[in-house]
């Protein structure tokens, strides 16, 4: 029974004094007669034997033999194995690599073709064999042999020094070490480890499970998972990896051929690292590739093509190679695998994974809580409403509560955390398509009537329970389509529109992003809709709130079609109109003037609310809201009278109070009537107004003499 090897220093003592009696018979040919040469050759062959034989008990029980898990996984000749073997002795051996070097023509110290056919026992009869073997293998010896000058890729030149790609060598010392070609652009995941369970995609993965089992020996899988990122595509792919007992090699393509004259070493490094590792392979960056600015990239320096249809060469021959290691391959992409690209022997299987619901969220939310103590304001159902995240996401946003609770010394999981969170997982590419707006207000800070602040408020309840009502209660397969809500607020400027907005979004804990028409508007057809399409596309994996201020530049009265500009016009109100139906979120459009739009528009909109301008009693609320608790203020301040006297808008008395707050700040005094009423003259002077005695009515002295002392305080500061 052969005796397990106790270390591999100890195999490759072994592997050296095998490759050494080889190269004896041949450095002393005439000392042995044809008996005594023939009997030398057997000896050799009962050496290998026995080392093969210790390997595999090595192996049995529970030891390492890299170096014979090697041979066996590149399917090596007996041939292949006695070049290998001469190789790693020069590389190890000094003595040998100098007698290499005494018995080769040009002194090389690497072992040359000639000279392993020279010292292999059945080269004699089998010469022509073994060579052409060995050029059909070429791409199988490239893997193991140092390819360039002296190495692999002159395998037909006898001459040539054979010498072991140094990724070998690292394995045989180190199998747990990585290859450096493929640093940054792959990584390998071992099964169950750091894994991730399966939430709601159970289903799917017995799926996959049944179709891999079903497949005839020797079929090659092309699972192509098409998902958003964070969606669980490689999550799943390990899960079926694990089943199979297999790691995942993942390899991003965008990375790897960041250096396009490194792409097909790095294509050999992927393809031998699939092979050492016995993994399923899987890709990334499909998508950024195929629309990536590389260079067309040629093994053979020919010509560049065009691009795409460059790379399409590329990833043929990559499935093709990828073919030769491993039998089950995986794409991992947003977009679907190009139709006009052939799998060659792939059979290809796509996998869309759609985005989870509501209901799904809410399932994904519980597990990755789970255990958490969450305090009262914490709303699962709500945050799975509000933030359409992918399982990922959740998983990540679950961790940044915890630690913001952490960080706050809480002993409980905030719902502001778990909010905080949510939107810390969101990185909108909006441009300068549109702009965040920091939602401050609150329901008290809006000052309107009764039945307007109410349908605002129905219309947040149409957000806060839409999961209860489109999924528990079945109105989801009722309404299929405008599930979202929209809102339409008309009324002069300064009547409180864009506050509401921001009440809205703050009441909803959700982002809210004003549309900047001068980035989405284009007088080239179609490219307006195309900028919209993309914001919406944008805001869609927040369920943002979107505001379009001054809408009816974008979505006006449908006109007769009196000409092409008239008919493209329409085309475009009919294709935003469409875009707002769709989106499951909030959206919000101001206007100055409801008539700009028509009947058929205004029935598609869930929700109209007229802002009017204040009465005087909403104008005092006004008044006495706008001023904060911290100012220090006069006794004179009449907000009786400033809202009786002044018929101004909301965002006009605002200005007005910050402005007076300045006068007040410089004359280092309380604020008073002066102030106000001075900045009453400032604002209304923007309209063409000036005001005098009837209107400052009892207040005109005091209004006067203020002025005056402002006057001459002025040019005192600047006569010093």
């Amino acid at each position: 029974m052969a005796v397990p090897y106790e270390s591999l220093h100890e195999q490759l003592a072994d592997v050296i004094a095998l490759s050494s009696r080889r190269l004896a018979a041949l450095e002393n040919p005439e000392t042995l007669t044809a008996a005594e040469a023939e009997s030398a050759r057997e000896l050799e062959t009962r050496r290998e034997e026995r080392l093969q034989k210790r390997c595999e008990a090595t192996v049995n029980g529970g030891g390492a033999a890299p170096l014979e898990y090697l041979l066996r996984t590149f399917r090596l000749t007996p041939f292949e194995r006695h070049c290998v073997y001469l190789a790693l002795s020069a590389e190890l051996d000094g003595d040998f690599a100098r007698r290499c070097g005494a018995l080769q023509p040009d002194g090389g110290r690497l072992p040359e073709l000639e000279l392993c056919l020279q010292t292999f026992p059945a080269a004699a009869e089998a010469r022509t064999g073994l060579l052409a073997d060995w050029r059909i293998r070429r791409e199988t010896m490239a893997s193991i042999f140092r390819s360039g000058p002296g190495g692999a890729a002159e395998q037909t030149d006898l001459s040539a020094g054979l010498k072991l790609d140094s990724r070998i060598l690292d394995f045989l010392m180190d199998y747990r070490s990585a290859d450096p070609e493929l640093e940054g652009c792959a990584q390998l995941l071992w099964p169950g480890e750091d894994l991730a369970p399966l939430t709601f995609r159970a289903g799917t993965l017995e799926k996959l499970r049944a179709y891999d089992s079903a497949a005839p020996a020797g079929t090659r899988l092309l699972y192509c998972l098409r998902g958003e990122t964070g969606s669980g595509r490689r999550t799943l792919a390990r899960h079926l990896c694990r089943l199979r007992g297999q790691a995942l090699l993942v390899v991003n393509l965008a990375e790897m051929a960041r250096e396009s004259d490194r792409w097909w070493l790095r294509l050999r490094a992927m393809c031998r690292e699939t092979a050492i590792r016995g993994a399923v392979l899987a890709l990334t960056g499909l998508e950024t590739l195929l629309g990536s600015e590389s260079p067309a990239l040629r093994e053979d320096g020919a010509a560049p093509e065009p691009r795409r249809d460059a790379w399409y060469g590329c990833l043929s021959q990559l499935l093709e190679r990828a073919a030769q290691v491993t039998d089950r391959l995986v794409v991992i992409s947003s977009v679907a695998w190009p139709p006009e690209l052939a799998c060659g022997d792939w059979q290809r299987l796509e996998v869309e994974l759609e985005a989870p619901d509501a209901g799904q969220r809410i399932l994904l939310w519980q597990n990755a809580l789970e255990g958490e103590a969450l305090s009262g304001d914490a709303d699962l159902s709500a945050l799975a409403v509000k933030f359409a995240l992918q399982p990922a996401q959740i998983t990540a946003a679950a961790e940044e509560a915890r630690r913001l609770a952490r960080w706050d010394g809480a002993e409980q999981v905030s719902g502001t955390a778990l909010h905080r969170a949510c939107r810390a997982q969101l990185s909108h590419r909006l441009g300068k398509m549109a702009s965040r707006v920091n939602a401050a207000y609150t329901w008290d800070d809006l000052i309107l009537p009764p039945e307007q602040k109410e349908r605002l408020r129905n219309a947040c309840a149409q957000v806060e329970y839409r999961h209860r009502i489109y999924d528990q209660w079945g109105f989801g397969k009722k309404v299929a389509y405008g599930q979202g809500v929209s809102m339409l607020f008309s009324g002069p400027p300064g009547t409180g529109k864009t506050m509401a907005a921001q009440v809205i979004a703050n009441r909803l804990q959700l982002e809210l992003y004003k549309v900047d028409l001068s980035g989405v508007l284009s007088k080239y057809i179609g490219e307006t809709e195309k900028q919209l399409g993309a914001v919406f596309d944008e805001v869609k994996k927040s369920q943002s709130i979107l505001f379009f201020d001054e809408a009816d530049a974008l979505f006006g009265k449908r006109s007769e079609t009196k000409d092409s500009h008239d008919r493209y016009a329409n085309v475009q109100t009919s294709y935003l109109l469409q875009k707002i139906e769709e989106y499951d979120g909030v959206v919000i459009l101001a206007s100055n003037f409801l008539q700009n739009f028509d009947e058929a528009f205004k029935r598609r909109i869930k929700f109209i609310i007229d802002f009017t301008l204040p009465d005087q009693e909403r104008r005092e609320l006004i008044w006495r809201s706008v001023l904060p608790a911290e100012l220090p203020r006069g006794e004179d301040l009449d907000f009786d009278f400033l809202a009786r006297s002044f018929e101004l808008s909301g965002s006009s008395i605002k200005n007005i109070a910050v402005a007076a707050a300045f006068l007040a700040a410089e004359e280092n005094a309380p604020l008073g009537m002066a102030h106000l009423l001075t900045a009453v003259q400032t604002e209304q002077n923007k309209a063409g107004k000036n005001l005098g005695r009837e209107e400052f009515g009892e207040y005109y002295h005091q209004v006067q003499t203020y002025r005056e002392s402002c006057l001459n305080r002025r040019e005192h500061h600047a006569d010093k």
